[in-house]
């Protein structure tokens, strides 16, 4: 394992990069995949933001 480190504005861009993707994809099953791993991506970026502003 690596030692990275994401701030939660590279969740929350990750996030957006997975719904815009989603967005062109013309499988409905796909979308909501994508749509499920983009909210896991803001809620990391939530989780994180709270982390630093503590």
């Amino acid at each position: 394992m690596s030692d990275q480190t994401i701030t939660w504005r590279q969740a929350a861009s990750h996030a957006a990069e997975v719904l815009e993707r989603a967005d062109c994809e013309p499988n409905p099953d796909m979308v909501l995949a994508k749509v499920a791993i983009a909210e896991g991506w803001t809620q990391l970026a939530a989780a994180l933001s709270e982390i630093e502003h503590t």
